[in-house]
């Protein structure tokens, strides 16, 4: 019964999120003259409501577990060994943040990069790009992580083997990032990977910070670069 109500809850959140979209879209009231700065304003703010009612039904399907993965966690705690990534199984989760997480963060931006020079972007902006993307990146790490590592490796933990738990959070992160950003194959791959790494990393940090930081540096990099090719960076940044 938890695997099915896991994915229950997990399958309508990620549905909450595209429904959130032309919502938002619909809300009148303009905070900031920047479209793609007032968009995120309104979007983060109804997304941390869905995640904390997402939280709330995870917490209620295995308080235990819950308790367990929802913390800081231990950052020196070491990772399994994956070969074909070059892990011995001697670092720990904090070397691999800062490393293996740092090349994942350049892949994002060499990906973001050719979608900033397809679009022509001022890059006077980027200051101002970049500083409203922080809080922005810091709710939407939040809100995701929650969702699709929390949502799905504190009901799971137990019944399904970590193997396969790890999967299924790197393959429903994957697939919704068809339509997002980055977007197309190799954006869900990408999203894909990058959910399985997070989804490990809760689990044997026992702890939700590493996760959060790695997918952090990602969403500076994406909504950073979507100020920066919002068409109407020409107004005067409020």
């Amino acid at each position: 019964m938890t695997p099915l109500l896991t994915a229950l809850i997990v399958g309508l959140a990620a549905a909450g999120i595209f429904a959130l979209r032309p919502v938002t879209a619909k809300i009148k009231t303009v905070l900031n003259q920047n479209s793609v700065v007032d968009f995120q304003i309104k979007f983060q703010s109804l997304q941390l409501i869905l995640t904390a009612v997402v939280l709330l039904l995870t917490y209620l399907l295995n308080p235990e577990n819950f308790a367990r993965f929802f913390r800081m966690g231990d950052v020196n705690a070491h990772i399994s060994k994956i070969t074909w990534l070059g892990v011995t199984g001697n670092e720990t989760w904090l070397e691999i943040a800062l490393t293996l997480g740092l090349y994942i963060t350049i892949g994002t931006g060499i990906f973001m990069f050719f979608q900033l020079k397809k679009a022509g972007v001022d890059y006077r902006y980027f200051l101002f790009s970049l500083l409203w993307s922080i809080p922005f990146s810091m709710a939407n790490a939040f809100s995701e992580e929650a969702i699709f590592r929390i949502g799905i490796v504190s009901p799971l933990y137990g019944i399904f083997s970590v193997s396969v738990i790890v999967l299924i959070s790197g393959v429903v992160f994957g697939a919704p990032h068809y339509f997002g950003m980055p977007s197309g194959i190799v954006g869900a791959l990408m999203a894909g990977f990058l959910g399985w790494l997070l989804a490990m990393s809760l689990v044997e940090t026992q702890g939700l910070l590493i996760a959060w930081a790695i997918h952090f540096a990602q969403d500076v990099v994406i909504i950073t670069s979507m100020i920066l090719m919002s068409r109407k960076l020409d107004s005067v940044p409020a």
